[in-house]
């Protein structure tokens, strides 16, 4: 029996993951895409408003107004939906931080106040509690939506001569671990969450191959200006 229940617990892993995977693909029809995206916002809109305990199949589908049965034609499950919402709320935030900082001429900056911002966005989500059970499926939320705005983040820095070219697979490995890692720790501890974020930035400026003094400096800039810039949450907790 252990071993049946685990099985079907991998499998809706599985499945939640797979949803992630296709929330950037595009679907056959419009009509199609233009469902499956009113079931992914009105998922969003129902977490925002009402908590993770509003997350129903009818719900979702009445807030949507489409058919009870279409949602399956999407989503094999709420978690599915929820995973899809949650990598859709985490690239528009990628995407409003990136427009903020287009025009900052310090790359290195950009990329502290960028990991600042996503911490923070993180620690005050509506699904956070569920994010935290799930680490894999945050995991690929974070690669998905956030990756390739971190990367960019880490080529601008090689480019103004900030950092070695060599970091750039390293950094690419496990970052999206180093956060869940100050996430939990900031679940945890909530009263220390100034602290894990600081030694989070520390962390990864020293990955990066930045120098002590350089790092100071920025760490110093963060504690001076509250945290990185402040963007519409992706989706705070009511």
């Amino acid at each position: 029996m252990a071993s049946l229940q685990q099985s079907r617990s991998a499998g809706a892993r599985r499945a939640v993951v797979r949803s992630i995977a296709d929330a950037g693909i595009e679907r056959p029809t419009r009509r199609s895409r233009k469902t499956r995206l009113a079931l992914i916002e009105a998922a969003r809109a129902l977490l925002e408003e009402e908590g993770l305990g509003a997350l129903t199949v009818k719900a979702v589908t009445d807030r949507a107004d489409v058919a009870h049965g279409t949602f399956y034609h999407h989503f094999p499950s709420t978690e599915a939906v929820l995973a899809a919402g949650i990598v859709e709320s985490m690239r528009e935030f990628a995407l409003e931080m990136e427009r903020g900082f287009a025009d900052a001429a310090d790359k290195s900056w950009v990329l502290v106040a960028s990991l600042s911002s996503t911490f923070r966005m993180l620690a005050a989500h509506a699904a956070l509690s569920w994010m935290l059970e799930r680490p894999h499926v945050l995991a690929e939320a974070l690669r998905e939506a956030c990756g390739p705005f971190a990367r960019h983040d880490v080529e601008a820095m090689v480019t103004a001569g900030d950092i070695p070219s060599d970091v750039i697979v390293r950094a690419d490995r496990y970052w999206e671990w180093l956060i869940i890692g100050a996430i939990f720790d900031a679940a945890k501890h909530p009263g220390d969450r100034r602290t894990i974020e600081s030694n989070l930035v520390d962390l990864v400026l020293r990955i990066l191959g930045l120098e002590d003094a350089r790092i100071a400096s920025l760490l110093a800039r963060l504690r001076s200006s509250g945290g990185g810039r402040r963007t519409r949450s992706a989706t705070a907790k009511p």
